[in-house]
Formats: structure tokens, sequence, C-alpha cells
């Protein structure tokens, strides 16, 4: 099946994964939200891909888990987003605004679709570290208020900032 999942690999929703369903969010391609109905904590890698021999089971769920969708079914429960926070130890983090306008719209193209156009530009028109962080908190305030990126949105401010404060100012 694939080297990323073995066979005897089970998947589960996450928190997030269950919610996303629960709320009939539409969101997701129809593919990926088969899958995601289909992993139930008691069906193998190997079982999923013969119910959905169209699909390519082992990317979807990797893209699924990339999401933060699935989880492996014997994990634990997932970690709270401050004992995530503390645990974030990123030392190949860029640093400067530069990286962190980058790194903001990159994230914005991914979670808002076509409401990031607003946020993007005063993202790519910041001209520093200071004129970064104002467009930060248009930047953040649209990522929360997003199915996509709400919950991803403070870990990644997390990032930003880091990315800001490794700039000096000029």
């Amino acid at each position: 099946m694939s080297s990323v999942f073995p066979n005897d690999f089970v998947p589960r929703k996450s928190s997030f994964g269950a919610r996303l369903i629960a709320n009939h969010d539409t969101s997701l391609p129809a593919g990926l939200r088969r899958l995601l109905l289909l992993a139930d904590g008691q069906r193998t890698v190997f079982t999923l891909g013969s119910m959905v021999p169209d699909r390519n089971v082992a990317a979807d769920l990797h893209e699924l888990m990339q999401r933060g969708l699935i989880e492996e079914a014997g994990q634990t429960p997932p970690a709270s987003l401050a004992e995530r926070i503390n645990n974030m130890a990123d030392p190949d983090l860029p640093g400067g605004w530069e990286s962190a306008s980058d790194f903001m719209v990159s994230r914005a193209r991914e979670s808002l679709g076509v409401t990031a156009i607003d946020v993007i530009d005063a993202l790519e028109q910041a001209n520093g570290p200071e004129a970064a962080r104002a467009a930060m908190s248009q930047w953040y305030r649209a990522m929360r208020s997003s199915r996509e990126g709400r919950e991803q949105a403070d870990l990644d401010r997390i990032k930003a900032n880091a990315m800001l404060r490794g700039q000096s100012p000029t």
C-alpha cells in the first residue's frame, strides 16, 4: 500500500475532524470527506483502500493528517494548545519581517481563498517590521474567522511573531 502508512495502520477522526463532519462542513473535497467519514478508528489502511479503490488512500490519509483531521487510533488524545505552544521548538524558523510576511501570505492563500485578497495586499505592501505587525493583526483576525484557518491561527501567529522578532529594527 504505502511506506508512509503500514497496511495495519488504523486512522480515526481527530476532534477537529469529527467537528468538521458533525457541522456538515463542505470545504473539504468530496474524496477526502468520504475517506474522513470512513476513518472510524477500526478500519485499517488496507480495508479503506479496498473500500475506495478509486483513490490514493495513502496520499489522502497524509493530506487529512496534515490538516489535523485524522490521527492514529492508538494515539493518546492530542495535546492542548498550551502544550503544543510550549513544545514548539523550531530552531530552523526563518527570521525577519519578510519571512513573516511570506509565511502569513502562504497561510492566507491556503486557508482563506478569495477572502484573502485584502489581507495578502496588506502583507505584500508591508515595507518594514512595524507595517508587517499591523498587517499581521488583519491577517490574524481573518484566519480566526475562517473555517480552514481557525484551528491553526494561534500557532501560526506564534510562528509569525517569532519570525518578526528575528528582525532587528532598522
